[in-house]
């Protein structure tokens, strides 16, 4: 089988605080051997199968290259997704797995919660709240590939199962607050996800299902960053919504992102004007 791994840091076992998925970041060592674990765990789990992990957390480079097995393949820097180019992901791909993933930004109660970057307050896709979870699994089915397995923690599992009924998730704790929770020996959830991702590889994964006209809605937080979105680009957001409309969920995050990217560049320039 040919699968596509899309890692994050948060939901990874035993990470309850920012400061240890934040580079540079005192903890920040702790937390990536915690995520190290998971995807240990998770590449023993899935066998000699033909794996492609795309790194989505923080600058994408959080994975040392001597901790993958030979023959895996990374994308590393977390290049832009494009309209024609899914973060490497395309039609002959057999299945997505999510490894590290939680809930989505205002999520009451949850672990860390956040849609990509804490600048987005939500995401709607055709009226639709989703979070990372959603997001990535709808640009997957765009191009018929199911989501076989999410690792996070209870609330990226919640968002998986009602997108995907019947998918396969590995719990890697339980939240009580936005920075506690429940967590586990790693022993525990290393063996919870070997198994589980052994399990996906044979389970019938739900069909994929097309999002026919997208319009992706981007609900940016009040702040510097919206506020400089709103001087690079007037004509896209009103009332603080970002409202795209492509052709597929992928080219317009692909668009959002390179707005993004601009006004990031705008800020660093002293907004001024001048994007580098």
């Amino acid at each position: 089988m040919k699968l596509m791994v899309r890692t994050d840091m948060e939901g990874a076992s035993g990470v309850v605080n920012y400061r240890q998925a934040e580079v540079g970041a005192p903890e920040y060592a702790e937390g990536l051997r915690y995520f190290l674990s998971d995807l240990s765990a998770l590449l023993r789990g899935l066998g000699n199968n033909e794996i492609h992990i795309y790194d989505e957390h923080y600058y994408g480079r959080n994975i040392p290259l001597d901790a993958l097995p030979a023959g895996v393949r990374l994308y590393y820097g977390k290049p832009p997704y494009r309209p024609d180019w899914a973060g490497g992901l395309d039609t002959s791909f057999d299945g997505l797995i999510l490894l590290g993933f939680h809930a989505k930004a205002g999520t009451a109660g949850s672990l860390l919660p956040h849609s990509y970057e804490l600048d987005i307050a939500d995401i709607r896709v055709n009226g639709t709240s989703v979070g990372e979870v959603g997001l990535e699994t709808m640009i997957a089915w765009e191009l018929k590939v199911p989501l076989l397995l999410c690792v996070g923690d209870d609330g990226a599992c919640a968002e998986a199962r009602q997108l995907a009924p019947g998918v396969v998730c590995a719990e890697t704790k339980k939240s009580f607050c936005g920075t506690g929770g429940l967590v586990y020996p790693l022993a525990e959830t290393a063996a919870i996800i070997e198994a589980a991702a052994a399990k996906a590889l044979t389970q019938a994964a739900a069909a994929p299902l097309m999002v026919k006209n997208p319009e992706v809605a981007i609900d940016l937080a009040a702040g510097v960053y919206r506020d400089a979105f709103v001087r690079r680009f007037p004509t896209w957001i009103k009332h603080g919504t970002v409202l795209l409309r492509q052709p597929t969920v992928c080219a317009a995050w692909a668009q959002y992102w390179q707005m993004k990217l601009d006004t990031q560049a705008f800020l660093e320039g002293g907004g001024n004007g001048i994007s580098n």
